[in-house]
């Protein structure tokens, strides 16, 4: 019985001195990694524009201290994934630890090289699938060839945790401005079996279990293991998978910039995914060739694709700029769309914001991936020993309009993505422009506007179409006048009385928007509120029939509101 006991102990005592040795960094040596988390603590302060804008530097210096104290206790790989959750805790899309990774198949936005690690045993794995968060769930997108049959499959579980809950593990190691940026962002992380470890989704990093539910409806697991480093690979998608052709969209996006005429709707097609020149042809000589098109074509509307843009140099965005706000063809509403998406970033959207600021393009699709208003310009530093690369904003960018806190540039015309959309090869964003008239009025926008994203939407129209030197009054007048009868038709009574009595500040010496503002106090059962407004519209106009009938009905009713 002794020797058994004294046999047990010592089975234990190894099975604990294994556990200690695999619990402790070995790329680096527990003070190299400490001496890593103080230069990154130290060091990324000072470099940033404003470090503690997001997060307190209490709460920071108090993660740092935390981590500095459990290197001893994690794998190298852990440590990798605490310095990347300190980073990201700044709280920006352009500040963040970038992943020692193949970068044939990690997802970078990067627009320089980025350094290897010390040791090749610090880069990070990919798993053979690459995620993406459509409305309707969270899915695979594509997959090694071998994998084809597993594309479009929605992701149900990974490891032990469900697929709406591993989205929130990840959360504080992504780098984002605004909720879309994490919706891009976060299922990038997903596919690093050394993350899904580290944060708890997932048990070991060997082999990883997923739970999916295909595109036929079955739901299987599959074990998917990493991709074998620096080997040649490629991806497949929704086109392979079901035959389908791509769309538009699809055809060019590793072009810097490209266009497209489509000739039977009148309309050009032109798509920025890097603000920045090509090897033979700079991006001002791209914006010349789009004027000499529509110079010499019948184009009846321009769509400025920036869904798939995370950025670039934001000075040479000016020619372009230049361009659509010159041009009187094209520089109108109902002619010139702007597609924006959670990828629309960084110098993207200062574009954005250029746009929406000196033209009169509709913003179409998903609210953009970046703040209009956000610290960018990311500089490298190199922690000492590890020599990872983390990127440090330190320009902060200040959008032209009033509110800093804009989370994001708005769609005028919402139009989501869903992942039938992407099996079958659709680009709604795309056809819904396609579908819209050409001889679009500023009443026809405000309409369309107000249906797909609300009546702030489509005020914020109307001031635009007021600002421009070419307006003209009778259409802006139709349009006001169309815009508050539409109001009255469908019974909003509280938007139609903010409408009109804003519309009743523009023309002061007219009756008919006092006329309409009592119709609005009428639907809100507001009798009283309904009787100044007609008496002032009288006073204003006392020929007019209408306000004198309306007042006469109210005087025969109990007064109200």
């Amino acid at each position: 019985m002794k020797n058994q006991f004294l046999l047990g102990c010592t089975v234990l005592c190894v099975l604990l001195a294994h556990s200690l040795v695999q619990a402790q960094p070995n790329v680096l040596t527990i003070a190299q990694w400490q001496q890593d988390v103080r230069a990154l603590a130290e060091q990324m302060p000072k470099m940033h524009r404003s470090p503690y804008n997001k997060v307190s530097q209490h709460a920071f210096d108090s993660a740092v201290a935390v981590l500095h104290a459990q290197v001893p206790r994690l794998q190298d790989h852990e440590i990798v994934v605490g310095l990347t959750k300190l980073v990201a805790m700044i709280g920006d899309g352009h500040t963040r630890l970038t992943l020692p990774q193949d970068m044939t198949v990690a997802y970078s936005r990067a627009h320089s090289s980025t350094p290897p690690p010390a040791d090749s045993a610090l880069f990070l794995n990919h798993l053979p699938v690459k995620l993406a968060l459509f409305d309707d769930g969270l899915f695979i997108r594509e997959t090694t060839p071998d994998l084809l049959h597993l594309v479009g499959a929605e992701v149900v579980q990974i490891g032990s945790t469900a697929a709406k809950e591993a989205l929130e593990k990840v959360r504080p190691v992504v780098h984002y401005d605004n909720e879309m940026g994490f919706k891009h962002l976060a299922p990038t992380f997903l596919v690093v079996p050394e993350f899904l470890e580290a944060l708890g989704i997932a048990e070991g990093s060997e082999e990883i279990v997923f739970e999916v539910k295909t595109r036929e409806g079955a739901v299987m697991e599959v074990i998917l293991s990493s991709i074998p480093q620096f080997k040649p690979v490629y991806f497949v998608g929704a086109s392979e998978a079901t035959g389908i052709e791509a769309p538009l969209s699809q055809w060019n996006r590793k072009e810097k910039f490209w266009l497209h005429m489509l000739e039977d709707q009148k309309t050009l097609y032109v798509q920025l995914n890097e603000s920045n020149d090509k090897d033979d042809e700079t991006l001002a000589a791209f914006v010349a060739r789009i004027e000499r098109i529509v110079a010499g074509f019948p184009v009846e509307k321009l769509v400025l694709d920036l869904r798939y843009n995370p950025g670039g140099n934001n000075h040479l965005n000016r020619s372009l700029v230049l361009a659509l706000a010159r041009s009187e063809q094209i520089n109108r509403f109902g002619k010139f769309y702007t597609l924006i998406g959670r990828e629309t970033f960084s110098a993207a959207q200062l574009l954005a914001n250029d746009l929406e600021f000196y033209t009169s393009t509709l913003f179409v699709g998903e609210p953009s991936g970046s703040s209009p208003s956000a610290y960018g310009d990311s500089r490298k530093m190199q922690l000492p020993n590890s020599k990872l690369t983390i990127r440090v904003s330190t320009i902060y960018w200040r959008d032209w309009h009033t509110d800093e806190k804009r989370p994001w540039t708005a769609p005028d015309l919402p139009v989501g993505y869903t992942s039938k959309d992407y099996l079958a090869g659709r680009d709604p964003a795309l056809e819904a422009v396609l579908q819209l008239p050409y001889n679009n009025t500023v009443a026809g926008v405000m309409r369309q506007v107000y249906e797909r994203a609300g009546f702030q939407s489509a005020t914020w129209v109307h001031f635009r179409a007021v600002q421009d030197a070419r307006a003209d009054g009778e259409e802006i007048s139709k349009a006001e006048k169309e815009f508050g009868e539409h109001l009255l038709l469908v019974r909003k009574s509280p938007e139609a009385i903010a409408w009109y009595s804003y519309i009743s500040g523009r023309h002061k010496e007219e009756a008919w928007p006092l006329v309409g503002l009592a119709k609005a106090h009428l639907l809100g059962d507001e009798h009283q509120k309904a009787a100044v407004a007609l008496e002032k519209a009288i006073q204003l106009q006392p020929t007019d029939s209408q306000a004198k009938e309306l007042l006469a009905a109210l005087k025969k009713k109990p007064l109200k509101g």
